[in-house]
């Protein structure tokens, strides 16, 4: 072998090196769904600037979460910004996991917040899963994904339960959202408290969540709950 050709071959070996331990070292991100809208704000904190909300069941590539596991750094369409984990789900063993639930199986690479933001932290942090829809924020308390967040109220007079057409209903349950616990009875008439934010069924007057592991159809006007599906 020339000196020339051993030469060529070393360097050769040497970018594959090189090129390699790049590729090794960059992995792709976390892939979850969208449960319910999601709200993707500049900053941690609540009244951060919302750069974009994510519809129910789209795919966000997730970067990391804080190490509470309360808010992940997500990116969506170019963008960057923060949405709450109870929001984040991904499929573990055939099953939808919140990432707040913190799935041993699932790998999350854990963030800090930005300098400008670290004095917020805390409660920022809680704001903004406070603010969560279609999720519910903590330890499990009452369910398998989160802890009780609210109080149904009240009662809204909203006469007789209206209940939805068959394809509607169809709909709702091909599309679930994550769970939010409220204390209270779930049944029609109830008032929806605005920590839980509705999804709107399309071509529907009615909008819908999943409260106590029940799925409501709720009157978006009043946020009175119209019809509870039956468990199966």
């Amino acid at each position: 072998m020339t000196r020339k050709l051993a030469t060529i071959l070393a360097a050769a070996a040497s970018t594959t090196m090189i090129a390699g331990t790049a590729f090794a070292e960059t992995s792709p991100p976390l892939m979850a769904t969208a449960q319910g809208d999601v709200t993707i704000h500049a900053g941690v904190e609540a009244s951060s600037k919302t750069v974009a909300t994510v519809m129910a069941g789209s795919t966000i590539p997730v970067e990391g979460c804080l190490p509470d596991g309360t808010i992940c750094q997500v990116t969506y369409d170019g963008m960057n910004g923060y949405a709450p984990a109870s929001q984040l789900g991904v499929m573990v063993d055939g099953q939808m996991a919140l990432l707040s639930t913190n799935p041993q199986s699932v790998t999350v690479n854990q963030i800090q917040v930005p300098g400008d933001n670290a004095s917020k932290d805390a409660q920022g942090a809680a704001a903004l899963t406070g603010a969560a829809a279609g999720g519910a924020a903590g330890a499990a308390v009452g369910g398998p994904v989160g802890a009780v967040v609210g109080a149904l109220v009240g009662a809204a007079g909203v006469g007789a339960a209206a209940k939805p057409e068959p394809t509607t209903i169809t709909w709702v349950e091909k599309h679930p959202v994550a769970p939010v616990y409220l204390k209270g009875e779930v049944a029609t008439g109830k008032v929806v408290p605005d920590v839980v934010t509705l999804t709107p069924v399309p071509d529907s007057t009615y909008a819908y969540g999943n409260i106590n592991d029940r799925t409501v159809f709720v009157n978006p006007d009043n946020r009175a709950i119209v019809y509870v599906v039956p468990a199966s």
